[in-house]
């Protein structure tokens, strides 16, 4: 499986503040490197979130909940997301109405990280 670096995730942030208007920046560094991490995250040599649908909603959580960034969490949080997706075989088709909600709430508390899983795979198709 393909994962994210740090280094990536401010890439695409920097894409997404460039293309739709913010503040360029990392709120917290160390935040930043664990939540490239996190969907790593093994106990024993058990993967604590396995699946990459899961994977996929772990970046999405993080980054959107724990506002790693100056601005642009929620866009990022979404893009990281689908980035991993696509380095991983898939590709996402997202309602644009339908992301805004879903994302207004995941970055609220208001989704479980199987909801957003069960999302994601919702909206995502294996790539030809």
């Amino acid at each position: 499986m393909e994962y994210l670096s740090a280094a990536d995730m401010v890439g695409v942030h920097d894409r997404i503040i460039e293309e739709t208007g913010g503040m360029l920046g990392v709120r917290e560094e160390n935040l930043l490197q664990s939540i490239a991490a996190r969907p790593k995250t093994t106990f024993g040599n058990t993967e604590q979130f396995s699946g990459v649908f899961t994977k996929a909603a772990v970046y999405l959580e993080s980054i959107a909940t724990y506002h790693v960034f100056l601005d642009g969490n929620k866009r990022t949080a979404l893009s990281v997301a689908a980035v991993f997706l696509l380095l991983n075989g898939y590709e996402m088709m997202l309602p644009v109405e339908e992301s805004e909600t879903f994302m207004l709430a995941a970055a609220q508390r208001q989704k479980t990280l199987e909801e957003t899983a069960a999302w994601l795979k919702k909206h995502s198709r294996k790539k030809n």
